[in-house]
């Protein structure tokens, strides 16, 4: 880290499932400390996001995937706004259940992505999905689907500016996150919406 002192870093201890090794070097102050291993705080992040994948090394993304960590962070931003919306959505014996941790799937092309989902349950089964996804292949675009539909998608406010070279005052980097997480949930809303006026005109 740009000013520090210590003379005491060490290299992350991140490996990959391809067993490549990150080679950045941190000092315990400024790392990240995890079971034991210190991380830099991107790779801290990763194995936060992927919970108890972190503990078997083939579960581990390549060193340069940030989709785990993105859809982990952006899911823990509006998780709260999002758990309301469904409570409210929900009906009598309808439940919420959560997702703990990004959770590596496949699409139908054997394309992985790395999601982290809400839903809307019964006894007999769920009753909706809320999913924000990250492909491997594109790890700076978020997805949100509501049930099947793909509802909305983007690049977040703070990776655009990254790859831009942008820097810009604090206040304009919250006020642009709020306003990005707010398209995520009044979109979020709206589909869930939607979907229960379908099934409020079926049940009739």
């Amino acid at each position: 880290m740009r000013g520090c002192t210590n003379h005491t870093a060490q290299l992350c201890a991140y490996r990959d499932r391809r067993e490549r090794s990150c080679s950045a070097t941190i000092c315990p102050a400024h790392g990240i400390s995890l079971g034991g291993n210190t991380y830099c705080r991107r790779h801290a992040g990763t194995v936060q996001a992927i919970g108890e994948l972190a503990r078997d090394q083939s579960g581990h993304p390549d060193i340069d995937d940030r989709a785990p960590s993105l859809v982990d962070w952006i899911a823990r931003d509006i998780d709260r706004d999002i758990r309301t919306l469904l409570a409210r959505a929900a009906r009598p014996g309808e439940s919420v259940i959560v997702d703990d941790a990004a959770r590596l799937k496949h699409d139908f092309r054997r394309n992985a992505r790395w999601e982290r989902s809400w839903r809307l349950v019964e006894h007999t089964g769920p009753v909706l999905n809320v999913t924000l996804h990250v492909a491997e292949a594109d790890d700076s675009l978020i997805h949100v689907r509501v049930g099947t539909e793909t509802v909305a998608d983007g690049v977040p406010p703070w990776i655009a500016r990254r790859r831009d070279g942008q820097d810009v005052e604090a206040a304009i980097d919250i006020s642009q996150r709020r306003l990005f997480y707010r398209y995520l949930e009044d979109t979020i809303s709206e589909a869930v919406l939607r979907f229960r006026d379908r099934s409020d005109r079926i049940d009739q």
